[in-house]
């Protein structure tokens, strides 16, 4: 009998990614609703000091696949070691993120187990007996809500930014459960050459690490010299909404509640107020640095740095700073 909610860690080389802690989150509460354990697999090279930030957050138990050859993503071997994974374990759901490597291993998987796959899922409702789920389509242009048949198990993915993460816990032994990785030679068709950086001009929001952030107070000036100070911190750009409705950037650039869910390792806001809709998609950030006129706008409560300033000064000193260590960079490499 099909039994467990289980998610697929992702990390990098500062640990476990955000989105394995969203798809935690939802775990949770999935495996609450039908009553059934939440698991963690985690696969790579030397990442079993990632078991304690994801029990941290609720995982019960962690299936550990480590070797060598595991340190980079190989779409082959790590389909083989989910599938052989599923069929000894026989989980109900796998939850997978919607990102570039979930989006080529969720298909993969459950093409080999012949199971559902639905893709981009944005809400989960209802029993075992009773599943339903809410994905959306063209681009999030539309939303579909799909009666799931009772076929065991299912393969989900979840973009990240679609759930909050939830607070982490006292830290609590889980259990491992540790497993080898097949080998074989077809497990080698393909080798990677080298990674090619994401450009933080285009990359989605939410994928961002490091994110400029910038309010009507910007104007379309300050939004230019923004952009600029964001390109030398390798950084995306954002906004709110007023700065949206004002046309200085982009709908999909919109952080808040009718925008982006974010949560970078960095987030500068600039001549942002801090209202409500503009912070609840930006307050899991890890740092965040503020720069405001007003003492008292509500940013500052968010920020672990509080800059009483006007940006249309601070941030061209900035710029002026960074750009020769900018350029001695780029001169070196």
């Amino acid at each position: 009998m099909s039994q467990g909610i289980w998610i697929v860690e992702e990390h990098d080389s500062d640990g476990v990614k955000n989105i394995a802690l969203e798809l935690l989150s939802e775990g949770k509460k999935l495996a609450g609703r039908l009553r059934e354990p939440l698991s963690a697999i985690l696969i790579g090279a030397q990442v079993e000091a990632n078991v304690a930030k994801l029990s941290q957050h609720g995982a019960e138990q962690v299936y550990l696949v480590e070797d060598d050859t595991l340190s980079t993503f190989n779409l082959d071997r790590y389909a083989a070691i989910l599938v052989d994974l599923i069929k000894e374990y026989t989980p109900s759901v796998i939850l997978i993120g919607a990102t570039p490597t979930g989006a080529e291993l969720a298909p993969r998987v459950a093409a080999k187990l012949r199971v559902p796959c639905i893709t981009n899922v944005k809400k989960i409702i209802g029993s075992k007996d009773n599943l339903k789920i809410t994905k959306s389509v063209y681009s999030d242009q539309a939303y579909v809500d799909i009666q799931v048949a009772p076929t065991w198990p299912l393969v989900l993915t979840i973009a990240p930014g679609e759930t909050d993460v939830a607070k982490s816990r006292d830290k609590i032994e889980p259990v491992v459960i540790k497993a080898d990785a097949p080998f074989s030679e077809e497990l080698d068709r393909t080798k990677i050459g080298n990674f090619l950086k994401g450009d933080p001009r285009t990359i989605k929001l939410v994928e961002a690490d490091r994110i400029v952030a910038g309010g009507k107070a910007a104007g379309e000036e300050g939004f230019s010299a923004l952009q600029e100070f964001a390109d030398l911190l390798e950084a995306s750009i954002g906004g709110s909404r007023k700065a949206v409705d004002d046309g200085f950037i982009s709908k999909e650039r919109q952080i808040g509640i009718s925008g982006n869910t974010v949560m970078p390792k960095l987030l500068i806001a600039c001549g942002i107020s801090g209202a409500r809709e503009f912070t609840t998609g930006m307050e899991n950030a890890d740092l965040v640095i503020a720069v405001n006129t007003d003492e008292k706008a509500r940013i500052f409560e968010f920020a672990n740095l509080c800059i009483k300033g006007d940006l249309h000064k601070v941030i061209p000193a900035l710029i002026k700073k960074l750009q020769p260590a900018k350029e001695k960079d780029t001169v070196v490499s």
